[in-house]
This record gives C-alpha cells, structure tokens and sequence, in this order.
C-alpha cells in the first residue's frame, strides 16, 4: 500500500514468518516490544516508511520497510487489503527485521526471498508471537482480553456448574482450556468448591499468568457482539470483540 492509503477501519490481520521470530531474540525485552507496537501501529499507517524496488539484484518489489529502535532496526513486511465475501480486509505480512547498518535488513529479506522460504504453514499471527517473545498485549497497545474463544463443550460447562465452582453465565464464556484449569484449581484444602479460585485458575491459563484481571470486564466483554470479519489465509473469522482497533485475531 502506498502512503495515505489506510485499512477499513484501521483493522488488518498481521502475521510473521519464522524468520522474524528469530530476529528478535537478540533484542531485550523492552527492545521487542519497542518494535512490536511500532508494528502494531502499521494498522493505521499501512504504507511504513517507503516501498521497495528490485534494485541492486534485491528481488523486493512489493515489500515495505519501517525503521524501528531509534532508526537503528528496519522491519520489512508487506501491506494489502483482500477481498473475503465482498468484504474489504487489511492484510499486513512481515517478513523480517534487521539493523540497518550496511543494509543488512534488505539483504537478509532478499535472501529469504530468493530460498522460498516465505512459506504459509511458517506463518504466525501477532497474538502468537507474542507469546512466543514473552510480550504482554498490553505493552504493545492492545486489549488482550477482548476475545471470545471456542467455547467448551455443553457436557463440561455443566459438570462445572453442577459442581458449584463457577455459575452459568461464566462457565460458558470460557474456554475448554481455561475451565479444564478452573476445575482442576477450583477447590479449597477441604475439598469445597472455591468459585474465586477456579476463576483465578481460568484467567491465569486464559494469558498465562498476566494479572490484574476485572472478571466483570472480560465476561462482559465475550458477551458482545464479535468482529466476525473473515480472514482470509486461515479462513477464519476475527474473534475480537466488534469494532476493535488494530490486528485481527483468528485464534485465542
């Protein structure tokens, strides 16, 4: 995308390829997340800094780049908008990041896209990779708890609710993962139920230990109505709650 063009909504999905992972393990915690929102903002400025061309033998044309980290990194990606049942869609790819000194950036992007490895099944969307870096969604600008995941399955939410762990209406805005903790932690030394430490046990799975957590906002929350947007590649809707700003989400 070229500079002024913007997202529907300043919505995209975006995924890494495995090579931007690895990029990012020389950098520190702050370093990552530093470069993280910066991507995350590319959903309101999809064009990045400038376009790539294929000079110098560089096969790039098509490719955007970014100077992150005190203009001392570049992240190359690429920004379109698809087409998914008439809807319009923001897509952002990235690709990879490097220092900028000598260029590096481009040449390892070139390299990668020479060796094919730009491969769809090494793709990874953003909620993901922040996982696999020890970022917390917040730090870099997102609600981490706007999503409704899969729901578990009608036997297990009223074996928990029978149980007298958790009530209905919570039970049900849980995942399988999430009420599997729930009903596992959810009881005192005595063997009575604890509803306030199964939902404890529920929310620590659901983001692995972030905390504090409002109960009331997130269950509130999975109840509105959800984005719903088809994403095209995973051929999945965004599970994020409607309206939501920024990424996409097709798993939780």
């Amino acid at each position: 995308m070229r500079a002024g063009e913007s997202f529907p909504y300043d919505q995209a999905y975006i995924e890494f390829n495995d090579a931007f992972v690895e990029s990012l393990e020389p950098l520190t915690i702050a370093q990552r997340e530093s470069l993280l929102a910066d991507v995350v903002a590319l959903c309101r400025n999809p064009a990045g800094a400038h376009p790539l061309s294929n000079r110098g033998g560089q096969k790039l044309a098509g490719w955007n780049t970014l100077d992150v980290l005190q203009k001392e990194y570049r992240v190359v990606f690429a920004s379109r908008v698809d087409v998914v049942d008439g809807v319009a869609v923001g897509m952002i790819e990235v690709l990879v990041a490097g220092p900028r000194r000598a260029e590096a950036a481009y040449d390892m992007a070139a390299a990668l896209v020479r060796s094919g490895r730009i491969d769809p099944d090494l793709l990874t969307e953003v909620w993901d990779v922040l996982a696999l870096v020890e970022v917390v969604a917040e730090e870099v600008g997102l609600d981490g708890w706007d999503y409704r995941p899969e729901p578990a399955p009608p036997g297990m939410v009223k074996a928990a609710v029978a149980s007298g762990i958790l009530d209905e209406a919570t039970a049900m805005n849980l995942s399988k993962d999430e009420l599997e903790a729930a009903m596992t932690h959810g009881w005192d030394t005595d063997g009575n139920p604890d509803p306030v430490g199964a939902v404890g046990a529920a929310m620590r799975r659901a983001r692995a230990g972030v905390e504090p957590f409002d109960l009331t906002r997130i269950m509130s929350g999975r109840r509105e109505s959800r984005c719903g947007v088809i994403l095209k590649r995973v051929k999945r809707p965004c599970i994020r709650r409607e309206g939501h700003p920024g990424p996409h989400r097709a798993t939780s």
